[in-house]
This record gives structure tokens, C-alpha cells and sequence, in this order.
């Protein structure tokens, strides 16, 4: 039986990984995670949910956006999930002595990677249709999927799966728990620089702000976000499979 997950050496792991791998997962964060949120802020926008009051509204909502922005969001989301999968890559595939051998790594398992990771992500949304905390339960659980799927290829599709089930026996609630405190505080700083940015910019140009800031810092408080999620992920892994 798994021991639980100790929250101090988790983090202490994924800040150690941050820094020791910093001038690859910048840059590639820079390149794959920035700069198409970017574009797809400044081009595409955001869903226009004021008058979005049912989750029925709120879908309805989401669906015109897609519809009407489609060439903008699917080259800018397609380069953002490489982008996260080449962090994965570098983060655990030791044997990858440069950038430019992680990204190409990134891109032949990108097939791979996104069929275990839809199969994954499935299954958590079943969990959460039926009732809300078998999906909780199940996105902690399968929390190291994408992990196991770009460190242990070999394991293939099912393996995969049987592979993060075993490695979160046990602890399933505390890794749900530690990614949800660490998403929330993550995005609750990232929403009160937005806004200080935000009321800045509109103190000096106006009621209209100045749109290529403001999205700007959003796209890079957003990059800085996911890059720590999969780090996080990867001490996660970490510290099980030493366990």
C-alpha cells in the first residue's frame, strides 16, 4: 500500500524542477504557452457569459464562441497542449540532452499522449455528470496519467491507465485536494494582478484600458500557471513511484 503523499516534498520537488530545468521550461513555456494565449486573447477574446445564467446559457455561450473563432483557437490550443506535453517530456525523459530533442520527443508522443489523456479525462467527467465527488475523486487518482503516459511509454494505452491508478492507491483525496489548493491560490493571484493591471492601464488610457498589455499579462500569468501544474503533476509522480 501507497504511504501518503507528503504536500511539504511535493512542492519542495516540483520548485527543485522549476529551477534546475528554468531556461528550457521557460522557453518553451515562452513559445507554446504564452504566445498562443496571446494571439488567442487578443484575436478571439473571451465567451460572452454576462447574460449566461444556466449551465444550458453557459454552454450555449461557449458554442457560438467556438463556432465563430475556430481558425484562431484550434491552431492556438493545439500548440498549447504540444507545449505542455514538451514540459512533460523534459521534466521526466532524462535522456533528452537538448530542448530541440525534448520538443521532437513531444511531438511523436502527442498522438499517444492525447488519446490516454482523453481516455482519462472521460471517465473524470462521467464521475462528475453522475455526481460530483466520484469526479473529484477520480481526477486525483488519475492526476499522474499524462505523467506516466510521456515517462513510461512503453507501458502503452491500458497500461497506462492501471499504472496511475496503482501509483494514487490510497491518495486519491490528498492529490485532488493539493492540485485544487494549488490551482486556486495560483489563479486567485494571477486574478488580482489582471485586475491591478487591468485598473492601471484604464487610469491611463481610458475606459478602453490597453488591450495588448492586459492580454499580454493574462497570457503570461496563464503560462506561468499551467507550467506549474504539470511540474507539480511530475513531483506528484515522483514521489509515488519512489514510494
Amino acid at each position: 500500500m501507497n504511504r501518503k503523499l507528503d504536500y511539504s516534498s511535493v512542492w519542495k520537488d516540483t520548485q527543485a524542477q522549476l529551477n534546475a530545468h528554468r531556461e528550457g521550461v521557460g522557453a518553451i513555456s515562452g513559445l507554446f504557452l504564452f504566445v498562443p494565449d496571446w494571439v488567442s486573447r487578443l484575436f478571439a477574446g473571451q465567451p460572452d457569459l454576462v447574460d449566461a445564467s444556466t449551465p444550458a446559457e453557459i454552454l450555449a455561450a461557449f458554442q457560438v464562441y467556438y463556432a465563430e473563432n475556430w481558425l484562431t483557437l484550434l491552431p492556438t490550443g493545439l500548440l498549447s497542449f504540444f507545449g505542455a506535453v514538451a514540459i512533460y517530456v523534459l521534466l521526466t525523459r532524462k535522456d533528452l540532452a537538448t530542448i530541440g530533442s525534448a520538443l521532437g520527443k513531444a511531438l511523436a508522443l502527442l498522438p499517444f499522449y492525447f488519446i490516454v489523456q482523453l481516455a482519462g479525462g472521460l471517465v473524470t467527467l462521467a464521475g462528475f455528470l453522475a455526481l460530483i465527488l466520484p469526479g473529484m475523486y477520480l481526477a486525483g487518482r488519475l492526476t499522474p496519467l499524462g505523467v506516466v503516459a510521456v515517462a513510461e511509454t512503453e507501458r502503452g494505452f491500458s497500461g497506462a491507465i492501471t499504472r496511475a491508478w496503482d501509483l494514487t492507491r490510497g491518495n486519491g483525496w490528498s492529490i485532488f485536494f493539493l492540485t485544487l489548493v494549488v490551482a486556486l491560490v495560483a489563479s486567485l493571484t494571477a486574478m488580482i494582478i489582471g485586475m491591478v493591471v487591468g485598473l492601471v492601464c484604464r487610469l491611463l488610457a481610458g475606459a478602453q484600458g490597453v488591450p495588448f498589455v492586459e492580454t499580454g499579462v493574462d497570457a503570461a500569468l496563464g503560462a506561468v500557471i499551467a507550467t506549474l501544474m504539470v511540474s507539480l503533476s511530475v513531483a506528484i509522480y515522483r514521489k509515488l513511484a519512489a514510494d
